[in-house]
């Protein structure tokens, strides 16, 4: 699994940072998660491409996460695209994508299947399971995203493979977890060559919120935790008034959690790169696994 920070800046974009949207790719197919003004552009520098974006997560309502959906749709059509895509946001999504389309008709050539969802919300995609789950961010109905890859197979040993006489020509077929039959008549499971599976990774974004119990819970044990920061410690009140974080709440959120890796990201505009790189010298000289995400950054798990 590969996390490609798209945009990292909170409500206006900056000079360096463009609005919010991470792109979760697992190889044959990617997923968004927002999708904020310009995102298409940040594809493209990216080196993502269009043609194996397969969906579009939305966490809320707010402009600055979901305004770059409709260019980046529309583009896709003039670019030929017949292939369905997939967007998954809050109750209210359909209707603004209905007026849209009812407006410029050209918007899109191809499916698109929206499906909203009121609540806690889990579905499939690709080797992992994505859940929604509501967060605090006042009065809009915001979620958390938790990405939970599946399990691998365990490694192949192949000593008991040659002890067991099982063919070269067969071991892929083990290692694909399916039972084979020996010449002799012996059955050869997965289980017998291969050792224990190997946990999958885990991703926990939190979306805009507040610290809150649920993100919490999911983020425990998390491989990685993406957290907004919005603010620096000193504009705690303004944090509360507006639903964010501070740098310190969201690490501690992390830290709760025993997540191993911290990524914060959603910065105010109000902040220069130079800021941010101070901040980040401040938060290092105390957390280790805490990382401040820059526009393009990528991760790989």
């Amino acid at each position: 699994m590969r996390i490609i920070f798209l945009g990292t800046s909170a409500a206006v974009p900056t000079v360096d940072r463009s609005l919010s949207s991470i792109a979760v790719d697992v190889g044959r197919e990617y997923a968004l998660i927002d999708a904020g003004e310009g995102t298409q552009k940040q594809i493209m520098l990216s080196g993502l491409g269009f043609g194996k974006l397969s969906r579009i997560i939305i966490t809320h309502l707010h402009g600055d996460h979901y305004f770059g959906v409709f260019p980046l749709l529309q583009t896709m059509s003039i670019l030929g695209r017949s292939r369905p895509l997939d967007i998954i946001a809050p109750t209210g999504f359909s209707l603004i994508y209905k007026a849209l389309k009812e407006i410029t008709p050209t918007l899109t050539s191809y499916d698109v299947r929206i499906t909203e969802v009121n609540g806690e919300s889990e579905f499939r995609f690709s080797n992992c399971t994505i859940k929604m789950f509501p967060v605090d961010h006042g009065n809009t109905p915001t979620y958390g995203i938790s990405i939970k890859e599946d399990d691998k197979p365990g490694k192949f040993d192949p000593e008991k493979s040659d002890k067991l006489g099982v063919p070269v020509e067969l071991r892929g077929i083990l290692q694909r977890g399916i039972p084979i039959k020996l010449p002799d008549g012996r059955i050869v499971r997965p289980e017998d060559v291969m050792g224990p599976p190997r946990k999958g990774a885990k991703v926990v974004f939190s979306s805009d919120t507040r610290p809150c119990d649920s993100l919490r819970r999911e983020a425990e044990e998390a491989d990685l935790l993406i957290h907004e920061a919005t603010y620096d410690d000193d504009k705690k009140e303004r944090a509360e008034k507006t639903g964010h974080s501070t740098l310190s709440e969201a690490i501690e959120v992390g830290v709760a959690s025993k997540a191993r890796k911290i990524v914060l990201t959603h910065f105010s505009a109000r902040y220069k790169k130079e800021d941010l790189e101070r901040m980040e010298a401040r938060i290092k000289e105390k957390y280790n696994n805490v990382i401040f995400a820059r526009d393009l950054m990528v991760l790989d798990l």
